[in-house]
């Protein structure tokens, strides 16, 4: 299981780790091995938006060689897209100018996150399609010019029951075969709500809600998580699907279980700990890489929260360092 390490990373804090945010200064100095180390660009937040060139240079000195972009916005007054924080910013990097940091600084731009933007409460149906397609085709020459594999819609949308997963699923294929046409593969990352679950006409509700409240004998089928309508009613052709380890486990289910049973549409992962990759203990990173390894598949990407810290660009030197010293990255 992917949890069990937990009691292990408490008796090594009680021990005297006294490295960044609990990872020993050991293990902060191992040797870097050669992997294929990616980042999700959220996790520098403002330390990235405020000086992207010396940020990025600063993450491949790490060891970081491949990113996905976080903070991407189209300006329609402008004809191209731009690097903002949530608030707008008043200084923002157009998209070109920041492929070319990227380049200056040695790192690769592998895939972006993108989400369309609807009114609040708005559901993927047919009144809503035409925008959802317009919105990606808008944004398909930058993601062209920054050589992208992958754009990944990365939020979910409004559900309340199986009819609105399913429409979801949709218009995902139709989202993806768009994105085909232009070379470039289209994937859904999930949080925790994607585990709970969903009946026709219904309410969405969690795991732990299913199994408390079934009725005993009850021998109908088991509803399915929104995850799984995601994956089951898109076809492998037009979607993959890109696992947050973290949330995952968050949405109380096991990664590995889920790295296994869609060996071919888990094509991305998300590597997460709770701040620094590997302080806690908790996440069975040796197996999870094993096996997504072993299921073909090589991209993946740190990315670490409480992006406001001020301590970004030191936690992700930590992370870095952490997993190239281990035998199991690559």
């Amino acid at each position: 299981m992917t949890l069990g390490a937990l009691a292990a990373s408490k008796m090594s804090a009680a021990n005297g780790m006294n490295g960044v945010d609990g990872i020993s200064a050991a293990t902060a100095q191992a040797p870097m091995a050669g992997t294929n180390l990616g980042f999700q660009a959220y996790s520098l937040g403002g330390e990235l938006l405020n000086n992207p060139a010396d940020a990025l240079k600063k993450m491949k000195g790490y060891g970081y060689d491949q990113v996905e972009l976080a903070f991407y916005g189209f300006d329609d007054k402008a004809g191209h897209g731009q690097f903002t924080s949530w608030g707008g910013g008043s200084n923002p990097t157009s998209a070109a100018d920041f492929k070319k940091m990227a380049d200056d600084a040695g790192i690769k731009i592998v895939s972006s996150h993108m989400t369309p933007t609807l009114d609040r409460g708005a559901k993927y149906d047919k009144s809503t399609e035409t925008k959802i397609l317009d919105f990606w085709k808008k944004i398909i020459p930058d993601h062209k010019m920054f050589g992208v594999e992958y754009i990944v819609q990365p939020s979910l949308p409004t559900i309340n029951n199986l009819e609105d997963a399913q429409n979801v699923a949709d218009i995902f294929n139709k989202v993806g075969a768009l994105l085909k046409e232009n070379g470039i593969k289209f994937g859904y990352h999930n949080h925790s709500n994607e585990f709970n679950k969903v009946v026709p006409g219904g309410e969405a509700v969690t795991p732990y809600y299913q199994r408390a409240f079934r009725r005993p004998g009850d021998t109908s089928p088991e509803p399915k998580t929104i995850e799984e309508v995601f994956i089951e009613g898109t076809e492998k052709q037009n979607v993959l699907f890109e696992l947050d380890c973290y949330w995952t486990v968050m949405g109380q289910q096991d990664p590995l279980v889920w790295i296994n049973k869609y060996k071919d549409r888990i094509q991305l992962l998300h590597i997460k700990d709770f701040i620094v990759i590997g302080a806690s203990g908790a996440m069975n990173f040796e197996n999870i890489f094993h096996d997504f390894y072993a299921n073909g598949h090589r991209n993946w990407f740190v990315e670490i929260e409480d992006i406001n810290s001020g301590k970004q660009l030191e936690r992700a030197e930590a992370s870095a360092k952490w997993l190239k010293s281990k035998g199991f990255v690559k």
